[in-house]
């Protein structure tokens, strides 16, 4: 049994401040073995999508059904990851974890067996593939979240960059398997393996028991979950910069994963004969893991030197001119090695993006901010796949890559002013303010009358544009939080008086919107409050939609 406990989390801090290493997340014991089991499960992964790409090239599949694989697997991600997101925020992250790897486990069985029985079909091949991306789009969210509670804050990038270690580990090494099997074995046996790899995944998230702190508060409802997730990501500006870049690199740069296939198919004059397109596939797939794992130690030696967005900028443009080049030239060393420099690409940008993320949303949100970021990355993907599928069918491969090409160097110039905030410790430190209130003079439900806040400030009329300043940061801070509607009054006979006046759906909403703020949203609390002129603190009004009497 692995259980994490706020005793040995100290103990694990005190070691990780004294060294700071790429693999110190591996002295963590649950992060560890979990880590060991998800890279044979993703070793299994990978060998499965080439014989999965192996049965529709058997089929002679079109462009258009090979990047319907990519379709599939991102589609669930988009639709489906917000509602697990809100269950991973308010419930216990390892149960939601093991349900959707079952499921995954599940589609992996049914693919086994059509293929063992002979009934395996390209349509029954991409449906299974479907329900197991139904069960990622539902652990997706409860695992990344699940990161900072396997080992201690200061250890989380690190940790986000080994887990992407050993996702494109599997990358290079899994389709070399894959492909060996196939030869040796068949594809039929090259599924079994992928079922019994996820076993083992789920049997270490099975042993890891997690203690989690007391709720003071009920959990959300799914709608009231998304509603939250959703304000927090409108008026959060790590959320709005993450979901627009990682959307419209999804869109160009999936060019790459959904045309690897057809690319493969094109260049079996590589090898001796065209029966060893999947042995292609998989040494192009190799090709990318590789140059992924070489970005990952880049990430870790630079991300402390250089801007975060200066990487993820540098990274989507020299991408974009991999595939320009795969586009226009064919030699054949000069592929490979654009591959491995894509793949370091690729590492580079969705590391920074997910550490930006881990780090600097507060935890109340996280998971639903990643199953944010993670929608809006596979709705490019999933979007760009059906297209650059469908395009490269009208007209041909190696176009559709230079046209997502020049597409990705043109977004990414378009877009080099959204930067990320640097990270902070204090923008997802939390710190609960017990609201304050008189039980004895109203009684209301706590889930129907609205409640109205009303905050009066005295401000000198000199420090006016600077408390406007402030007060705009204070508005984002509230809806962030979960104020309905925010509104600023000054009054016309006394120019020094303003009224901050918000509203919160109920009871429960606002004591939520309290548990909420962070000591970022504390510090920008305050200033405001220091601004204001007298003995006394502003003056705080309460009022609810209804009042019932007491009987």
């Amino acid at each position: 049994m692995l259980i994490s406990t706020p005793q040995a989390s100290k103990a694990k801090n005190k070691l990780s401040n004294k060294k700071n290493s790429l693999f110190t997340p591996l002295t963590f014991k649950p992060f560890r073995i979990i880590w060991f089991a998800d890279l044979i499960a993703n070793l299994g992964t990978w060998a499965q999508s080439v014989a999965s790409v192996w049965i529709l090239t058997e089929y002679h599949a079109s462009s258009r059904t090979l990047a319907m694989i990519q379709v599939v697997t991102a589609l669930p991600l988009v639709l489906l990851s917000i509602i697990s997101g809100v269950w991973a925020d308010n419930y216990d992250r390892r149960k939601i974890m093991l349900m959707g790897m079952v499921l995954e486990f599940t589609g992996g069985a049914l693919i086994t067996s059509f293929a063992f029985l002979g009934y395996l079909t390209s349509t029954k091949l991409i449906l299974s593939i479907l329900g197991m991306s139904i069960g990622a789009s539902l652990a997706v969210p409860a695992w990344q979240a699940a990161i900072n509670e396997q080992v201690s804050k200061n250890q989380v990038t690190n940790a986000v960059i080994l887990n992407s270690v050993n996702y494109n580990f599997a990358r290079a090494v899994g389709p070399v398997i894959g492909g060996l099997l196939i030869k040796t074995f068949g594809t039929a046996w090259v599924f079994l393996l992928n079922c019994l790899c996820y076993l083992g995944l789920i049997w270490a998230v099975w042993k890891w028991k997690q203690i989690y702190p007391k709720r003071i508060l009920p959990p959300e409802h799914i709608y009231e979950g998304v509603i939250s997730a959703l304000k927090f990501a409108k008026y959060s500006k790590v959320m709005r910069f993450v979901m627009l870049r990682s959307f419209v690199f999804g869109l160009s740069a999936s060019a790459l994963w959904a045309l690897l296939p057809v690319l493969a198919h094109n260049n079996t004059h590589l090898v001796a004969h065209k029966t060893k397109t999947a042995s292609i596939y998989g040494y192009m797939l190799g090709a990318l893991g590789t140059g992924a794992i070489i970005g990952s130690a880049i990430v870790k030696k630079y991300c402390k030197i250089v801007d975060t967005n200066k990487m993820i900028s540098f990274a989507s443009i020299l991408l974009s001119i991999v595939m320009l080049l795969i586009g226009i030239l064919n030699i054949k060393l000069l592929m490979f090695g654009a591959l491995m420099v894509g793949g370091s690409c690729w590492i580079t940008v969705l590391a920074s993006y997910n550490s930006s993320v881990q780090m600097l949303v507060p935890d109340w949100v996280k998971a639903r901010a990643l199953a944010l970021y993670q929608t809006t990355l596979y709705a490019g993907l999933a979007i760009g796949s059906f297209c650059w599928g469908h395009l490269a069918g009208i007209i041909n491969v190696k176009i559709g890559l230079v046209i997502a090409g020049f597409l990705l160097l043109i977004s990414t110039i378009a877009l080099l002013n959204l930067r990320l905030p640097k990270v902070d410790e204090k923008n997802k430190s939390i710190r609960h303010i017990e609201p304050k209130y008189n039980k004895k003079k109203l009684e209301f439900y706590k889930y129907k009358e609205s409640i109205i806040l009303s905050i009066e400030y005295c401000i000198p009329v000199n420090k006016k544009n600077e408390f406007i300043n402030l007060i705009i940061k204070l508005r984002n801070v509230r809806l962030r939080n979960g104020a309905k509607s925010w509104s600023l009054y000054q009054n016309v006979e006394d120019k020094e008086v303003w009224q901050e006046i918000f509203l919160i759906r109920n009871w429960l909403q606002y004591l939520r919107m309290l548990s909420r703020i962070t000591i970022a949203d504390k510090i920008i609390i305050d200033k405001v409050n220091k601004m204001h002129r007298g003995i006394k603190p502003p003056r705080t009004y309460q009022g609810i939609q209804q009042i019932k009497p007491k009987k």
